[in-house]
């Protein structure tokens, strides 16, 4: 009986992988260009989230909120803030973040897995002129 519990404790030690995969993300970010507060449309744009990995995973890759929340990010120029958000989809209505507010995170499969980021800048918000930026983070848990 000992004898067979030491051979399955054995196998199972051979059969688990020798190596854990290894991952880098990328992103291309996602650049607006020009805003105009008098335009009546969204301002969209679409970047992108790459994952390379050097053995095949299964991960979920997750987005912090930046300056503002899952519902309304916010860029800002130092002074004014400008909301936006980052989708999943094309039609912009599931919310990228990390499951939490409203939001969902993206799962990913594969060794390079291109993922793309769909944003919008909603219209007829009263800003100042400038250059306005935000800074998320991108976690990949597999």
């Amino acid at each position: 009986m000992i004898l067979t519990r030491l051979l399955a404790a054995g196998l199972a030690l051979v059969a688990a992988p020798a190596f854990a995969a290894s991952c880098t993300v990328s992103s291309s970010g996602v650049s607006f260009g020009g805003y105009d507060p008098l335009s009546r449309s969204d301002n969209r744009s679409t970047g992108s989230i790459k994952l390379t990995c050097d053995a095949a995973v299964t991960a979920t890759v997750s987005l912090t909120p930046g300056q503002g929340s899952y519902s309304v990010r916010e860029m800002s120029n130092g002074r004014s803030p400008l909301a936006y958000n980052l989708y999943v989809d094309p039609q912009h209505t599931i919310i990228w973040g990390d499951g939490t507010g409203s939001s969902n995170s993206v799962p990913a499969q594969g060794e390079v897995v291109t993922l793309p980021l769909y944003g919008a800048i909603p219209a007829r918000q009263n800003v100042t002129a400038g250059s306005y930026s935000d800074t998320l983070v991108v976690t990949v848990s597999y």
